[in-house]
Formats: structure tokens, sequence, C-alpha cells
């Protein structure tokens, strides 16, 4: 289980997150929603241990501050949205063997992390990528690459920053069907960060909504995603559809102040 305990985060003497207490279980995809700079993104690099932040965050009975950084890229993977940082000299293949801690070696030995790599990219539908470097991709390519490295580790925790931002719609349906199913095989928690609500609709659990740093409401999406809710929160008038026991969103106009 992840726990999180009046989360803090100050940057510049301004307070970007404000005591953020949240939970999700072992199999349960979390979605985080909110407007631009509610602190969405905040939220899941406090988690990650990239910001600096007052309060708890708890993977099981393990308080993640006290845990070495090298361990703690063990038990979670993030997708940040910035993907600058994937090693251009590195094919996709190589960066999956080195996240695995692997040496570099021949595409004719047969390791078992050279299998559990196949194995991944198989699973995204990207095995075409695996000779390519991430410098002669387009941005969907190296975001389904991005969390391939994320989920080659085998990860407790997984953390999705704007996951399908680069992506069509076909892509998005795929990359958001492959981790909310890997989520419950596997059973560990994913939080997403997504603008999208109708995919969050259909491929959360549960949502979380952050409003200027605050959880302003929590819980299973036909609670989270009501009419006045989104009229509060987004401003925008909305109709909730139900669509297969699902809520669908059709925005209709902006509110008037």
């Amino acid at each position: 289980m992840l726990k999180t305990h009046n989360l803090r985060v100050s940057l510049g003497g301004r307070t970007i997150l404000d005591n953020v207490s949240l939970q999700a279980t072992p199999g349960e995809s979390l979605a985080i929603l909110g407007r631009n700079g509610a602190g969405k993104s905040t939220l899941v690099k406090a988690i990650a241990g990239l910001l600096p932040a007052k309060g708890q965050v708890l993977l099981g009975d393990t308080e993640l501050a006290n845990v070495p950084p090298a361990e703690r890229s063990r038990l979670m993977g993030y997708v940040a949205q910035d993907l600058a940082s994937l090693n251009a000299r590195l094919t996709v293949f190589e960066l999956l063997l080195l996240t695995q801690n692997s040496r570099r070696v021949g595409w004719s030995a047969r390791s078992d992390s050279m299998l559990h790599a196949e194995a991944v990219l198989s699973l995204l539908g990207i095995e075409h990528l695996a000779h390519s470097m991430p410098a002669q991709m387009s941005g969907g390519q190296r975001q389904m690459v991005a969390l391939a490295l994320a989920l080659v580790k085998k990860p407790r925790l997984l953390l999705l920053d704007e996951p399908t931002s680069a992506l069509d719609l076909a892509n998005q349906l795929h990359l958001l069907e492959t981790v909310h199913r890997y989520t419950r095989q596997e059973n560990i928690v994913t939080l997403m960060v997504l603008h999208d609500l109708n995919l969050a609709s259909r491929y959360a659990d549960r949502a979380l909504m952050l409003r200027t740093g605050q959880i302003v409401a929590e819980g299973h999406m036909h609670d989270v995603l009501t009419e006045q809710q989104l009229a509060t929160i987004y401003g925008v008038h909305c109709q909730i559809l139900p669509v297969d026991g699902r809520h669908a969103i059709y925005p209709v106009a902006v509110c008037q102040a």
C-alpha cells in the first residue's frame, strides 16, 4: 500500500502542496486530476523523491525517505513529462539492459535480463524500436520507451506524469489499457497524472482532485467526476453520460464569471 501523510512542498517561498494525505492499495490505479498548476506533477515528483518535501511517504511499512536512492529507484518506476533525459547514445534494448543493472552483452546471448527486456517490448508492442535510439524517435515513441524502462524494473509503485500527452488516440488507449492490466496482474500501485477526464474515468479505479495544492475530492470516479465538481474546479459546465458503467464527460460551455 502507498500512503502519504501531510505531504508538503514549498518552492521559492510558495506552497505548492499543502498537507496532502492519500492512500492507494496494490492492484489499484489512482488518477491525479486538476487544472494546470494545481500541484499534480509536484505530487508525483515528491513521492518519487525528486523534490524536497515535508511529511511522510510510505510504501508498505517502508518510509521512502529512509531508503537509499538506488534502492528507491528499484522500488518504483517513474515516467516524467520531460523525456529529454533518455540517453541518446544507447539503443532502446541497451537502455533496458542498463536499467536492470545488466552488463552490455552481445545480441547472441540469451540472459534472463535480455529475455525480460524482450518481454516488456512485446507487452507494449514496440519490439520494432529495440535497435533505435531515442533521438531517432517521435515524442510518442519516446513515451512508450519511457514506460518500458519503468516496467522493466518490476516496480512496486508506478508513477506516470501525463503519460499520453504525445500519443495518438489508439496509442493512448493501448498504453493505458496495458498499464491498467499490468497494475492488476502484478498487484502494484499506479498513480497517473491525466488531463483527459474521459481516459481517467475509463482506466482509473479511483481519483484524487487537487486545487492549489490541496485535495478537494477523492474517491471512486463517479463520486469525483460530478457536474458540480467539474464546474467548480475546471470552470466548465459538463454533462455526465453513462457509458458501459463509466462516466463520459461532455463539456458544454465555460462557466460565466
